[in-house]
């Protein structure tokens, strides 16, 4: 007979903080907590207990859900990155805040921030203009709105 859900809960309790602090996780911990909880109620109704120990199962689905929602929202903070519409308007004239966060960049990230965000091209475009690979400007990409982000989440 398989033991109730809560007693479950309380014993592996220790095991998805342990596995939100290897993951790093400091923010939204209730959520990440709450599909922990998720995983391991998932991975009681489906262990067999002939293929092995439900502690490694366990710790495997708890981890393995954990991280596909860290990866699910990286991907979502990456594609829906606030962009600014500043209409015919050259770089020079931008407010006073934009102009200095773009500061942090540098020249390549720029690049790219005025290619992407200001004249609308892909980043394919970007890279044959500038005579590097595409994987280049991905680059650039991610670490200026890492900076960015830097910036202007405080």
């Amino acid at each position: 007979m398989k033991p109730c859900f809560e007693v479950i809960l309380n014993q592996y309790t220790p095991m998805i903080h342990h596995i939100m602090n290897t993951l790093n996780i400091h923010k939204d911990k209730d959520y990440y907590f709450h599909e922990g909880t998720i995983a391991l109620w998932e991975a009681s109704l489906a262990f067999d207990i002939n293929k092995g120990t439900f502690t490694s199962y366990a710790y495997s689905s708890i981890r393995g859900k954990l991280l596909n929602k860290l990866n699910k929202e990286a991907r979502w903070q990456e594609i829906n990155v606030c962009t600014l519409y500043i209409p015919e308007q050259p770089i020079y004239s931008f407010p006073s805040f934009l102009e200095f966060s773009l500061n942090c960049l540098t020249k390549n990230q720029r690049k790219w921030v005025e290619g992407f965000i200001f004249k609308d091209k892909r980043v394919h475009e970007i890279a044959s203009e500038e005579g590097v690979s595409i994987s280049a400007v991905k680059s650039w990409r991610r670490e200026a709105i890492k900076k960015l982000k830097k910036e202007f989440i405080c």
